[in-house]
């Protein structure tokens, strides 16, 4: 087989890797609440969908302040964010990665353990970059079970 005619599945592949890299290291970037590493992953600008999870409307946000808002949302709450079944459809220099997720959220509170869980599938769509890097600019979370206290997360607690 020529090389020519590897060069489209190999870049395919690799394209499919760095994508689905760029997936785990956002979710791992919240458990390890390293927000230089999620703010990494992101596009300058961000479409948001958290409608079924937050009862928020979509919009659109930058980079920074997403991650600031996920910082404050998550303050003192310990996470696991589990990704799985990656669907990857690329066309060009823009991808599409459909995954389902499972999220843990635990909190001490009165020397008790309260916890926050959610199930269901997120839909992020990314772009290359210049320097050949995947960036995530759009993310929709649905939601298929929650369960537990869903004050512990401090985006369902009202504004002080």
């Amino acid at each position: 087989m020529a090389a020519d005619s590897l060069d489209t599945p190999l870049r395919w592949l690799l394209d499919r890797a760095r994508i689905i890299d760029c997936i785990v290291r956002f979710a791992n970037a919240f458990d390890r609440q390293d927000w230089n590493a999620l703010r990494a992953c992101l596009a300058d600008r961000i479409e948001t969908d958290y409608s079924q999870f937050r009862g928020t409307p979509p919009g659109v946000e930058s980079a920074d302040d997403y991650v600031a808002a996920r910082r404050n949302g998550l303050a003192g709450l310990r996470t696991l964010h589990l990704l799985s079944n990656h669907e990857v459809e690329i066309s060009g220099d823009l991808a599409r990665c459909l995954s389902a997720y499972r999220i843990y959220r635990a909190t001490d509170v009165d020397g008790r353990e309260r916890c926050f869980d959610s199930a269901g599938q997120y839909a992020h769509e990314l772009a290359r970059d210049g320097s050949a890097a995947w960036r995530i600019t759009r993310i929709r979370q649905t939601v298929v079970r929650r369960s537990g206290d869903p004050s512990i997360h401090r985006a369902f607690r009202p504004a002080p």
